[in-house]
């Protein structure tokens, strides 16, 4: 009986030491812990710094562990969406990606149309192409399930009609294709073209492309030229006409642009013996170098040197040397670089081409007319004083303040 009292004693003293080693255990670990891990508040900022220095995944870890920390938080949430997007953006990895955006979902409902973009891409890039385009079209009200093919329907995705065959005829009809038995492989390659046209529209509404900043900055340019250009051209510049007796003036004070007679380019070399100028005529290395007299002139045949003026230069044109001539004790030789044949611009095109430059000079004049009346009208004011301010450490010259628009700048005299 003692002997068994001893034991339980012996068995009782081993359970409380090992219990106390366990609690010792977990009290060192946790302070270990506690010591070590990087505070919920701080994890955002040590999670930037990891990114800054280009370390993914140790961000992903430290945000992985602040969202833990409140897991059902708005803070949480916006944390889980953060690592979706670094997911996404810097390691491809679709997957994680999806699984923190369906936990967003799940957690919040009412961030559902928040996500719902970032959803499809990851759906898009998982290949889930179908889940994407059935998302798009409950988005849109549509149901996915009714089939919109008809009788009508020359290409369909699925159960949806992409190509009609009226699209198809218009866009034979502006290829100037019969509509009618056109040929068989214009009409393959046609129709082929708008399936592709089709593809890529809707892989550019799966990936969002049309709420990217860059996207709707570029939308938003369009439409103000596009604007611009319908404003200039109802308001501005319709009634800019080029009257005849204009035009004739113009090629009268411009006859040199529309004809150009012959030219020939030259260039005259002296040497002082008659060896060395045959030397060089013969394509030998010369004694001596010679002077240049004239270099590369460009002249009309009856300005030439004598020597040259008998050459026929439009049926005849000479070898690249001529000479060598004995002129005032020196051996010249004659270096033909090019003739220029003569331009003559058919009158015709010369009146269109002259129409043309007219019309773009009257045009600015024009528009440089309106620019100034709607600046008279808005009092418009260029505030030199600040552009300096802004622009400049120390102040530039006077008289060169920028012009109001459509007026000429100031004169630096």
């Amino acid at each position: 009986m003692n002997a068994l009292r001893t034991l339980l004693t012996r068995v009782n003293t081993l359970l409380v030491m090992m219990l106390a080693g366990l609690a010792l255990g977990l009290t060192l670990a946790w302070d270990y812990y506690t010591q070590r891990r990087v505070p919920v508040r701080a994890g955002e900022d040590y999670a930037a710094e990891l990114l800054a220095y280009g370390l993914t995944h140790e961000a992903l870890q430290v945000l992985q562990e602040a969202a833990a920390a409140e897991p059902r938080s708005a803070r949480g949430l916006r944390l889980r969406r953060t690592m979706a997007e670094l997911y996404m953006d810097r390691l491809g990895d679709y997957e994680k990606a999806l699984a923190e955006l369906v936990y967003v979902r799940s957690v919040d409902p009412g961030l559902a149309s928040a996500t719902e973009e970032r959803v499809r891409r990851c759906l898009d890039r998982l290949g889930r192409t179908y889940d994407v385009q059935r998302r798009l079209m409950l988005e849109e009200g549509r149901n996915p399930l009714v089939s919109t093919v008809t009788a009508s329907t020359a290409v369909r995705l699925g159960n949806q009609e992409a190509i009609t065959v009226a699209e198809v005829e218009r866009r034979l009809a502006q290829m100037g294709l019969p509509v009618k038995d056109p040929p068989r492989e214009a009409l393959d390659k046609l129709v082929q073209a708008m399936a592709g046209e089709v593809l890529l529209r809707r892989a550019a509404e799966r990936a969002g492309v049309r709420r990217h900043p860059a996207f709707l900055e570029q939308v938003r340019l369009f439409e103000e030229n596009l604007a611009l250009q319908r404003y200039l051209e109802e308001h501005v510049l319709k009634d800019v006409q080029v009257d005849d007796q204009a035009l004739d003036l113009y090629l009268q004070q411009h006859r040199a642009e529309f004809e150009s007679p012959l030219r020939v380019i030259y260039s005259t070399l002296a040497f002082a013996d008659q060896g060395a100028a045959q030397d060089f005529v013969a394509g030998r290395s010369p004694a001596s170098a010679p002077d240049i007299l004239a270099d590369r002139v460009n002249a009309l045949p009856q300005d030439l040197p004598t020597i040259l003026k008998g050459i026929k230069w439009e049926t005849e044109p000479p070898p690249s040397l001529l000479g060598p001539v004995e002129q005032d004790g020196k051996w010249v030789v004659y270096q033909i670089h090019e003739v220029v044949p003569p331009r003559r611009v058919p009158p015709e095109l010369a009146r269109q081409q002259a129409r043309l430059r007219l019309l773009e000079q009257k045009q600015s004049g024009r528009l440089a007319e309106a620019i100034a009346e709607l600046a008279r009208r808005e009092e418009l004011k260029i505030l030199d004083d600040v552009l300096t301010r802004a622009f400049y450490t120390t102040p530039p010259a006077t008289g060169t303040a920028p012009a109001a628009p459509g007026k000429p700048a100031p004169s630096s005299r």
